[in-house]
């Protein structure tokens, strides 16, 4: 179960990663307007508000957020990859470590549902929790057969 679990962290860093290759794009000089002219030459684009909005949002963004939301998605990815190795190889500061770091992030995935419920955030959560969940459970009965055993 740690191999699957592991695989699962492993799988959303090669996903941030690709995010924060996709965003530093945006660094190059004009980027984001060629994004921009691009999208809107799609046939459904200009018939969303969406897609509107998330080209503002990208032609206004300034080369330092961008460039923090690239140093964000990296750390975040960093963390899903070393909580992989630490599973992988089946140690315990790997389920410590996914834990802490799975259960402290579970109020921001509620909120995020309750602000906007969707299939993949409902599946996400329900996966973090049951997560923990497990992992708890492991340490758990592993350190009671220790002091047991």
């Amino acid at each position: 179960m740690l191999k699957l679990i592991a695989l699962f962290r492993w799988s959303k860093a090669v996903v941030l990663v690709a995010a924060a290759l996709g965003a530093a794009r945006l660094l190059h000089p004009g980027a984001a307007q060629r994004i921009a002219r691009w999208a809107m030459q799609l046939p459904f684009a200009a018939q969303h508000r969406f897609v509107s909005e998330m080209i503002a949002k990208i032609t206004h963004l300034d080369t330092t957020k961008v460039a923090w939301i690239v140093a964000g998605l990296l750390a975040y990815a960093a963390l899903f990859a070393l909580e992989g190795i630490g599973l992988w190889l089946g140690k315990r500061w790997g389920e410590w470590l996914t834990i802490v770091a799975t259960t402290s992030f579970i109020p921001f995935e509620i909120y995020e549902l309750y602000r906007r419920a969707t299939a993949v955030r409902g599946a996400f959560l329900a996966a973090n929790v049951a997560i923990v969940i497990y992992l708890v459970w492991r340490v758990r009965s592993e350190t009671a057969a220790a002091r047991t055993g």
